[in-house]
Parts: C-alpha cells; sequence; structure tokens
C-alpha cells in the first residue's frame, strides 16, 4: 500500500487487482472524508479503508467498463457509498447505480477537497477525469505512452482532443494516475505527444496507440 500527501490530500494506491487495475482511495485528512476512484474489487478495496482507517462516502467512476465497476454494489451495501459518474456511462451500469450524475466543468467534493470534474470522452462516450492540485485521476483514457484504447479511429480522433484540449490544459508538473500500471505526468505525456503529432498516420488508426510508435 503506497500513501502519497499532498496538504489535505491524502491518496492511497493498492493493488493491482482484478485486471490490473489500480485502486485508489482520497482521503480528506482535515474532515476524515474519503472516496475511492472507481471499485474494481472489493477485497483490495476493503484492505486500503482498514489501513487509512476511515468511512468512504463515494465512488467516482472514471467511466463503467466491468474492470472498474465491478465492486461497486458490495462497495455501496458495505460502506452506504453513492456512486457519482457521467449519465452517458449508463451503458455499463445496472439500473439503481447511479446516485449523483456529473458533466464537465462540474465539481465534487470530497470533505474540504474540491475535485474538479473534466468530461473526456473517446476511451467510453462518458469518460471522466478527476483533478484536485497537482493530482488528476483519468480512468483509462491516459497512460504513460499514450492514450487508453480506442474501438474505432473516429473514437481515437475524440479521446486525442479529450487528452489535448482538456488534460493538456493543466499544468505539467500534474501527476496523471491512470486506471491500471504506471503513472506519468502532464508535461512527460505532452512530449511525447508531439512526436505522435509530427508524423502521418493512418486513417483507421486505432486501438492501443503508442506517442512514439505509430
Amino acid at each position: 500500500m503506497e500513501r502519497i500527501v499532498d496538504g489535505d490530500l491524502e491518496i492511497l494506491v493498492a493493488g493491482p487487482a482484478g485486471f490490473a487495475n489500480n485502486i485508489y482511495l482520497v482521503h480528506d485528512r482535515s474532515t476524515g472524508a474519503a472516496a475511492f476512484i472507481d471499485a474494481p474489487d472489493e477485497g483490495e478495496s476493503v484492505a486500503a479503508v482498514e489501513v487509512a482507517g476511515v468511512q468512504p462516502a463515494q465512488i467516482l467512476l472514471t467511466h463503467a467498463h466491468r474492470d472498474h465497476t465491478a465492486a461497486i454494489d458490495q462497495l455501496k451495501a458495505r460502506y452506504g457509498m453513492r456512486l457519482v459518474a457521467s449519465p452517458r456511462e449508463d451503458w455499463g451500469l445496472q439500473p439503481g447505480q447511479l446516485d449523483q450524475p456529473l458533466e464537465h466543468g462540474d465539481e465534487v467534493r470530497v470533505g474540504s477537497l474540491a475535485f474538479q470534474v473534466l468530461g473526456v470522452p473517446g476511451h467510453t462516450p462518458g469518460s471522466m477525469a478527476f483533478v484536485h492540485g497537482k493530482h488528476v485521476f483519468v480512468g483509462d483514457t491516459l497512460f504513460p505512452g499514450g492514450p487508453g484504447n480506442s474501438r474505432s479511429n473516429e473514437a481515437l480522433l475524440q479521446e486525442i482532443l479529450s487528452i489535448t484540449s482538456r488534460l493538456y490544459r493543466l499544468p505539467d508538473d500534474t501527476v496523471v494516475y491512470p486506471g491500471h500500471g504506471a503513472r506519468t505526468t502532464i508535461g512527460e505525456s505532452k512530449a511525447e505527444f508531439v512526436v505522435f503529432a509530427g508524423k502521418p498516420h493512418a486513417p483507421d488508426l486505432h486501438g492501443d496507440v503508442l506517442w512514439l510508435e505509430h
């Protein structure tokens, strides 16, 4: 279990679990309030709560692929949490799971901590990122080396637009917390994208795209 502390924000990082998912628990040290980013695995998530000694009240959902939603019902039943997510992710949610719909530009609070909501469609129609200070939780929209998997060239272009027009407007030293694997920074990702943008690409490019290799 990794702990990252930045002022009142504490981030507990657990996993990998499920499909090698990262588990993130964000905690306001001033009030004790806490929330999960996504719900990939019940056992690892409960272990994170026990280590932190908090009572999580929310799940902030980046997108509704099954590996990010598998433990929603179990965690809601155990802790009485509310699920906040884009209504455009209803295709992957069960009836009644969504408690609070979010849109781009909204703010969601975890105790005294305000998280800015960024709509970043492309990987899925309603993918969202959550920003607090120099930390952004992006789900599967952006990884070290490139964007998340896209199902068509149209989806890839939409994802790239989301990344360049919204995520890349964050300060370069903002840490990117993806749904799987290692972290990166906005500055590192922008530098990689410059290489990608300077090359021609096939009109049907999509799937697992890497900035430096495609």
